[in-house]
């Protein structure tokens, strides 16, 4: 699935290049090169474009390199174009996928054959796949979350899905756990962590050492998992 594009304004700068300058109510000028390589500068209302320009200067450097490494992650991303024989991700396994005439539904899924999906929806086939993913997440986190609550020693917590592109999970104040559908892309073990990790959020609102202990109790291994999702989840697309 492509990355959503930043609101804002498209300029070139002669240092940096192409760049979107979002403007916003907050009160300093900030740089971030996105996955796709997108450099957004996000400033405050009335800051001068010479401004802007003068930071891209003093942070060439920086940019070049940010771009540089997001250039090369989007080089390495899975590219698909719904065709028969690419291959889908689904819980750590890559699996093979069809396009049929006249089936039931826009897309269905069979431990044994993999993904088909319906000539029909072809030209949906993003969205289809979304749709899917999303549905299986929320099952499937509901399920996780259901079983790791009382294991971390907190009480069920309300879940919600999310497009989040750069967050796999977070947990707010008020006891909502919320997981990006992407995640039902990654092997269990690492689903699990992610699941264990928010809910002791909710006992430790922070990375202390203390919040580590709660996560360890749970899941031992819990590094290995974590060191996946930094090196393999930027794979985890359709």
């Amino acid at each position: 699935m492509g990355v959503k594009k930043p609101e804002g304004e498209q300029r070139t700068s002669p240092v940096a290049g192409a760049y979107v300058l979002v403007r916003s109510r907050r009160r300093t000028v900030g740089l971030e090169v996105r996955p796709d390589a997108t450099l957004v500068v996000r400033a405050p209302a009335r800051t001068p474009v010479w401004f802007v320009e003068s930071l891209l200067r003093e942070k060439a450097g920086w940019i070049e390199d940010k771009l540089a490494k997001a250039r090369s992650h989007v080089s390495r991303l899975p590219r698909h174009d719904f065709l028969t024989g690419e291959r889908f991700p689904y819980l750590g396994r890559e699996w093979p996928f069809v396009v049929l005439a006249f089936q039931k539904m826009p897309l269905a899924f069979d431990e044994k054959t993999g993904f088909s999906l319906d000539m029909a929806a072809f030209d949906r086939g993003e969205v289809v796949f979304e749709e899917w993913y999303r549905a299986r997440a929320r099952e499937l986190l509901a399920e996780r979350v259901h079983h790791y609550a009382p294991l971390v020693g907190v009480s069920l917590p309300r879940l919600r899905i999310t497009g989040a592109e750069r967050r796999w999970g977070s947990c707010s104040t008020s006891g909502t756990v919320s997981f990006a559908w992407r995640l039902i892309m990654a092997p269990m073990d690492v689903v699990d962590y992610v699941v264990v990790h928010e809910l002791a959020h909710q006992r430790e609102m922070n990375h202390s050492a203390r919040f580590w202990v709660v996560v360890a109790s749970v899941l031992p291994y819990y590094d290995v998992c974590r060191r996946w999702l930094k090196d393999h989840g930027g794979m985890l697309t359709i």
